[in-house]
């Protein structure tokens, strides 16, 4: 485990750790069970110790006679029977170890019994159509063409997490210790209080993470380490399918232009441009040659008809196109 966690865990012990580092924190200990169950075992081991070792002038003296024990039953043997009087301080480290095994053991069997099945809100939204979806705790979601959303419904008694399939627009309200969290693919990104924007549709081969205000922290898998990465305003994070990453300064407002009914191009291949297309219009596209999808342009459309944009598209690709009723053939 890195002991970069086992600081912030003692953090959150405390009382003083900071609203970043929770979300750190948070983050990590989301990201799968042994985690989890690594945080509790640590956490209790704190409680425990403070509950225990009560006399600060104690405490240390106290845990030195402990470890000091543990190495020496590691090295000597008993050669008598007579009787050993137990140490003065082996009180203290046999109900450190009770209390800490009595803790693990209730939480373990509490969780058990305690363990439902949750329900969620699932909410679709269709092609060719925006959606804004508000959160019980204030936050607003703008889902994009063709996109899904899914979280608890006591979403707002615990952790706010959303599943997110396809794009939207994030607009948080800020929870002192509560993050928001969105998982998408193999992505989770959280955060306190900020906008964001996250595409992340299936067809694509990648998740998008753009900030628009705010600080987003993105954790990841990278082979078989995790990668955490922090955004600022617009930064863009781009994570392939295959773990694959990069982090550039982009314009917040264009990518998230979206919502306005607007979308905005900047050297991008006609292949991916289309399939934006087909979930603004609900329309399908196809090329005569796959070539054509290759060809790269740059364009900012407003909320044109359909024709317009192939209009427009035919002339800066120097291509031309067929609309049969929500079919296009580019050719």
């Amino acid at each position: 485990m890195d002991q970069h966690y086992y600081k912030l865990i003692e953090d959150y012990t405390k009382k003083r750790i900071t609203s970043e580092d929770l979300a750190d924190l948070m983050l990590w200990v989301d990201f799968n069970n042994e985690n989890q169950q690594k945080f509790i075992e640590i956490l209790t081991s704190y409680e425990a110790a403070d509950k225990v070792l009560l006399a600060p002038k104690n405490k240390q003296k106290s845990w030195n006679k402990i470890i000091d024990h543990v190495q020496q039953g590691k090295t000597q043997e008993v050669i008598t029977s007579k009787k050993i009087p137990f140490p003065i301080w082996w009180p203290v480290a046999a109900s450190l170890f009770i209390i800490i095994t009595a803790v693990l053991g209730y939480r373990k069997l509490h969780s058990t019994s305690q363990k439902t099945e949750i329900s969620y809100h699932e909410i679709y939204n269709p092609k060719g159509q925006k959606r804004l979806v508000t959160m019980p705790d204030g936050s607003n979601i703008y889902l994009n063409g063709d996109s899904r959303i899914k979280y608890a419904k006591n979403f707002n008694s615990g952790k706010r997490i959303v599943f997110l399939e396809g794009e939207a627009f994030f607009d948080v309200q800020h929870l002192v210790n509560q993050p928001f969290i969105v998982h998408s693919k193999k992505v989770t990104t959280s955060v306190l209080g900020t906008s964001f924007n996250i595409n992340a549709y299936k067809s694509s081969g990648k998740v998008l993470v753009t900030v628009q205000t705010g600080k987003v922290g993105v954790v990841f898998m990278q082979g078989k380490n995790k990668q955490v990465k922090y955004l600022l305003p617009d930064e863009q994070l781009s994570v392939s399918d295959d773990a694959f990453n990069t982090i550039k300064k982009v314009n917040a407002d264009d990518i998230d232009s979206w919502r306005a009914y607007k979308m905005i191009f900047y050297d991008q291949p006609l292949g991916e441009i289309t399939q934006v297309i087909e979930r603004e219009y609900d329309v399908n596209i196809a090329f005569k040659e796959k070539k054509l999808k290759k060809i790269k342009i740059t364009a900012k459309f407003n909320k044109y008809s359909i024709t317009q944009i192939m209009e427009m598209i035919a002339q800066l690709s120097n291509a031309k196109y067929k609309i049969n009723d929500n079919k296009v053939t580019i050719y």
